[in-house]
């Protein structure tokens, strides 16, 4: 069932990730007597019913019925139902997250902070040739970590390289712009303009959707719900190590230690001051 939920979701254009995380709010929402048959068209939102989930995927695509309900993601979904429905959302600065983060710390710093809200792919600490000797519910060095990631991570997307061909290294990536492009840049350099390119996403995130630090958090499950079993049973994301995380990166950027935004100081250090001055138009810049 789920190898063909997940066929379905692409035949139909819809993303995989999204429609796990809103249909499995809605089957939560089932579970604790928020949403009844009435809702659902007469779904019977029960976990193990395969066939419900199937048909929940078509509505969603459709937009039809409840499917309608659920289509502009959990978070809006939970603002039209109330009845504190909002706490059983997963999501990522509004956009629904599949991630689980309670175990890999890294993994979920990166997630949290990526400038594509929720995306794994600038979250990838433990994986694809960086640290991968940490244990991944530890926060050693996250924050040094993923500032370094978010530069590299940003080079990579520049230059239309896959994530999953691993092995690749700056250095690679150096050799490889020099020879196509026939300009000799340095690894510093290069990785200088993925800088460039991060700081780029974050002054549009902030214009255009007015984040700032406390968009920078996890969802408060994630503090309150440890997890249940397995190898890592009882890992949660403890609130006062984050809050220190979130100021070593904003300070490894040269952005306000208080709202998360950018400072002219620190656009003007990387070549970004034309972006200062946007920002100082819209008044969201320290």
């Amino acid at each position: 069932a789920a190898i063909y939920a997940h066929l379905l979701t692409n035949q139909l254009g819809l993303d995989g990730d999204n429609a796990a995380q809103v249909i499995s709010w809605a089957f939560e929402c089932y579970e604790k007597g928020l949403i009844t048959k009435k809702e659902t068209d007469g779904l019977e939102l029960e976990w193990g019913n395969c066939q419900s989930m199937i048909e929940m995927i078509k509505k969603l695509a459709y937009r039809k019925g409840f499917g309608n309900f659920l289509a502009d993601g959990a978070l809006k979904a939970a603002e039209k139902l109330g009845k504190n429905s909002e706490k059983f959302v997963i999501h990522v600065k509004g956009q629904d997250s599949l991630d689980g983060i309670r175990i890999n710390k890294g993994w979920g710093f990166g997630i949290i902070l990526s400038p594509v809200a929720g995306r794994h792919l600038r979250g990838s600490l433990n994986g694809f040739w960086l640290r991968s000797d940490r244990p991944i519910n530890s926060y050693e060095n996250v924050p040094e970590d993923l500032y370094y990631n978010q530069k590299k991570k940003a080079v990579q997307d520049i230059l239309g390289l896959c994530s999953y061909v691993y092995g690749q290294t700056v250095d690679d990536w150096v050799e490889l712009f020099s020879n196509a492009t026939g300009r000799l840049l340095s690894k510093d350099e290069l990785l200088h303009v993925g800088l460039q390119t991060h700081n780029l996403e974050k002054a549009f995130n902030t214009i255009h959707a007015g984040f700032d630090r406390k968009d920078d958090y996890p969802c408060e499950r994630y503090y309150n719900e440890p997890v249940k079993s397995g190898p890592y049973k009882g890992e949660r994301i403890d609130h006062e190590i984050w809050n220190r995380m979130l100021d070593t990166i904003y300070r490894l950027h040269g952005w306000d230690i208080e709202t998360g935004w950018q400072t002219r100081k620190g656009l003007e250090k990387i070549g970004l001051s034309d972006i200062a001055d946007k920002l100082e138009k819209e008044n969201r810049l320290k």
